[in-house]
């Protein structure tokens, strides 16, 4: 035998793509980047409990994928506990969690009030907190587990009239960091995408062509991300092959952040100006 060859088996790396007999709630199915994670975890073999406000979205991709369909307004931590004990009662387990719930309300600082901040801090980071503390206790009586959350572009960049929400989503951003680490002794995994500038049907209606235009101007890749790139983000976090990827957030913008490339104010105007929702 040669000295130092290298002797260590070779995993089935394909055998991890494989999802069969998971269950995975997707919150925030009935849309967009949510049901193209319900069909991307569903071709991996995953059984989906589908979970959206709008029942009727819900029962439509849960028909889609061969889920069961669930109604939840994430934002009451009493109706999170509500969810997650009617789907422990339709699937008997829990392996794995992806909340796509978030939107901004962009405006000034000077229009703040406490409402509007309650709003935008209820929706992008305190629903989140509700649905990772209750799953993943759901998940640690099967002794692993994955939650998928989604941050955003703004957590990391000011954008104009983006301060609140991208003050909440950078605060999302260190809850991963931290929840991670508090959860990885039970065999959790809690991870983030931060999507940039994605053609969801919410950004379609508030973007015009210009401002399309502009972010692919300003995007490397010279192309606004689609909901079928942050789904499969997703599903890579879901499976096996990211074992050891923890408190981590994906950053998925085509590049635009990257150093050192910098924005122009004018162009960070121009495109922040219809605000930044999923």
């Amino acid at each position: 035998m040669r000295v130092g060859f290298d002797e260590e088996a070779v995993p089935d790396y394909v055998a991890r793509l494989n999802l069969d007999g998971r269950v995975v709630a997707v919150i925030g199915a009935g849309r967009g980047i949510g049901r193209q994670t319900c069909h991307a975890l569903a071709q991996a073999g995953a059984r989906i409990a589908c979970i959206d406000m709008d029942m009727d979205y819900a029962h439509k991709v849960a028909d889609e994928v061969g889920g069961r369909p669930f109604r939840a307004d994430v934002r009451e931590e009493a109706a999170v506990a509500e969810l997650f004990d009617a789907v422990d009662r339709s699937f008997g387990r829990l392996d794995g969690a992806v909340d796509i719930v978030g939107a901004s309300d962009g405006r000034p600082l000077t229009e703040f009030d406490a409402n509007f901040l309650g709003r935008t801090f209820e929706l992008n980071l305190f629903q989140a907190i509700h649905v990772t503390r209750v799953a993943s206790e759901r998940m640690a009586k099967m002794g692993s587990g994955s939650i998928v959350l989604i941050g955003s572009s703004a957590g990391f960049a000011s954008l104009p009239n983006q301060i609140a929400y991208g003050a909440a989503k950078a605060a999302l951003h260190h809850f991963v960091a931290g929840a991670a680490s508090e959860l990885g002794h039970r065999g959790i995994r809690v991870n983030a995408i931060a999507p940039g500038y994605v053609r969801t049907e919410r950004m379609v209606e508030r973007f015009g062509a210009e401002q399309w235009a502009e972010v692919e101007r300003n995007t490397p890749l010279q192309r606004a991300g689609s909901t079928a790139d942050i789904a499969g983000l997703a599903l890579f976090l879901m499976q096996d092959l990211s074992s050891y990827v923890t408190g981590q957030v994906l950053l998925a913008d085509g590049g635009m952040l990257n150093p050192p490339r910098v924005m122009s104010a004018s162009s960070a105007r121009q495109i922040a100006g219809a605000g930044h929702n999923l």
